[in-house]
């Protein structure tokens, strides 16, 4: 859930589909169809602001304060303390799904929730690093049912979750060759729901789940050439799910033990990168009570290549393939009304192959990239998630064959500077066929998945002006179709959102900033929706003021230096 980060915490989001570009990982970093890094600023050793804090204030009665402090500990030692208070009402108006019946209100929309971060760098020296983090987040929220016919949020239920974290890494050059990374994590999360209108002989439903994994990683890597490198991670981690409320009785309790083993190697040389892996996993699991998951024993192979042949042209070809699976979570299994324990492992066979053009300053252009991507993807038992009556109830079910074919564009331009007007501009575009091939006599055959559109994609300008940004996105996606056949009542029309910025940045003096930002959502004031019969906001704002307050005594250092 990546709401559960703060941007004013995030230094970096990076999305790998290929796979990692660096092989000294844990091996779960390949275990993935996909790999999402968050990064984040306060423990990153850098000389930014060392106290900042502010309020952001919006529609529905949205606020959040936040605070970041960051200290330095010696010459080397950075620690960075975080945190985020977010509460909101939720109650936003709706147009009516009943002919004539004008302006609802979304009702059971609040949330209360906290977020609490503590990162530590310490660099011995260059070659011998180790970083620790504690995270902390809580929330309370109403979960909003599917605005029915006359009654437009049945239902009252409510959701508290509590998910805590602690993480440690160790990297450490040990000769001129080798190197080590040591990583170890333990997290709790918590769960609490109920239905209080459960038709059932206690007159509710209550759900208390408790889920807690210890997690360790060994990884060592060799440089065999200067171009040539090899690495080895093996990976053990342990996770368990019990059940506590008073409908517990017969739970599961499962646990499951994880081995991963990861042998990677990567090649760069001139214009030609290479990059290839093979993971071993083993999962054991066991259960108190009724049918476990599936004990599993998988190969997965990638590898990637990605050559620019052209000397006086910036022009890169790229392509990868990976076999990967993906086995069931503890909630796809056992939670209550969701969990499915005959669910099978999905496997997928990936294909990509693309295109980057990083062209020089030219023109009226100081920067011009191009991405384009083909990909086919063989999906076997396809792990589908299909929501229910509300947002944490969800069916989970197996598509015995799934074939997906898709193309994603990219462009962005950064234009020269006319004087003192910085202008860039980008575009995203994505086309997604994923066909249901499972069976050739089922009214479902050939048929597009649930909620999945055939074309999305976005649109961006930035405009910078001495101290003022204006920015301007759209986000859009076209129709898909709900769970069922593709029939009028299982429409689901696309919608686009369109968003405007305005900030303004200035200095009290050398030691202190201020930013004020200004966001109207939804300008057009569209109503749309992503799920079927869940309508989304329409316009709204959010306006901010960030704070920040450089280390007096820190700069000067730096500065003598």
């Amino acid at each position: 859930d990546l709401g559960k980060f703060s941007l004013d915490n995030v230094q970096e989001i990076r999305l790998s589909n290929a796979g990692p570009s660096e092989i000294l990982l844990p091996a779960r970093a390949f275990a993935s169809g996909a790999l999402l890094s968050v990064n984040t600023v306060s423990a990153s050793g850098d000389t930014s602001p060392a106290i900042s804090f502010g309020i952001r204030q919006g529609s529905f009665g949205y606020i959040s304060p936040f605070f970041a402090l960051k200290t330095f500990i010696g010459k080397n030692c950075t620690t960075g303390f975080s945190g985020t208070y977010q509460q909101a009402k939720g109650n936003y108006p709706f147009k009516s799904y009943e002919n004539g019946g004008g302006t609802k209100q979304r009702n059971n929309s609040v949330i209360k929730a906290i977020r609490l971060e503590y990162d530590v760098a310490l660099p011995f020296n260059d070659t011998n690093r180790f970083r620790f983090k504690a995270y902390y987040y809580q929330s309370k929220r109403g979960l909003p049912g599917a605005v029915v016919f006359y009654n437009n949020s049945p239902g009252n239920q409510k959701l508290h979750d509590e998910n805590i974290f602690f993480q440690a890494s160790h990297e450490k050059k040990l000769s001129a060759k080798s190197y080590l990374l040591l990583s170890a994590k333990y997290s709790a999360d918590n769960y609490y729901y109920i239905d209080p209108a459960y038709p059932n002989s206690f007159g509710k439903l209550e759900n208390r789940f408790h889920q807690k994994e210890i997690y360790f990683s060994a990884g060592y890597k060799y440089d065999l050439t200067r171009a040539f490198s090899a690495s080895f991670a093996s990976d053990l981690y342990n996770s368990r799910l019990k059940r506590t409320d008073l409908l517990s009785q017969g739970f599961a309790d499962p646990k499951r033990n994880t081995f991963l083993n990861n042998l990677a190697l990567r090649f760069v040389k001139n214009k030609t990168e290479a990059s290839g892996n093979v993971l071993y996993t083993v999962i054991n699991e066991k259960v108190s009570a009724g049918k476990a998951g599936r004990n599993l024993q998988e190969f997965s192979p990638a590898l990637a290549v990605s050559v620019a042949p052209f000397r006086y042209m910036p022009m890169r070809f790229r392509a990868f393939y990976k076999k990967i699976f993906r086995a069931p979570t503890f909630n796809d299994l056992y939670y209550t009304n969701i969990g499915n324990t005959a669910l099978r492992p999905e496997f997928a066979d990936q294909y990509n192959a693309g295109i980057i053009f990083n062209s020089r300053p030219v023109l009226f252009m100081n920067k011009l990239v191009f991405t384009g991507d083909a990909y086919l993807n063989n999906v076997k038992d396809k792990i589908l998630a299909v929501p229910r009556q509300n947002l944490f109830q969800w069916s989970m079910q197996n598509i015995g064959a799934v074939r997906i074919k898709g193309a994603d564009l990219g462009l962005h331009i950064d234009f020269n500077r006319l004087k003192q007007l910085q202008l860039s501009s980008g575009v995203t575009y994505s086309f997604q066929q994923s066909l249901d091939v499972s069976n050739k006599n089922s009214s479902l055959y050939g048929t597009q998945l649930p909620y999945t559109p055939k074309h999305s994609g976005s649109f961006h300008t930035d405009a910078t002006y001495k101290a003022l940004v204006l920015s301007y996105n759209i986000l859009f996606s076209s129709y898909r179709y709900r769970a069922g056949d593709a029939i009028p009542e299982n429409l689901v029309q696309g919608w686009s959102s369109n968003d405007i910025s305005l900030g303004y940045s200035f200095t009290k003096n050398r030691y202190a900033g201020y930013k004020i930002l200004a966001e109207a959502n939804n300008i057009f004031n569209t109503q749309y929706e992503i799920i079927k019969y869940y309508p989304m906001p329409r316009f709204n704002y959010r306006l901010s003021l960030l704070v920040s307050i450089h280390n007096k005594i820190y700069q000067t250092k730096q500065t003598s230096k």
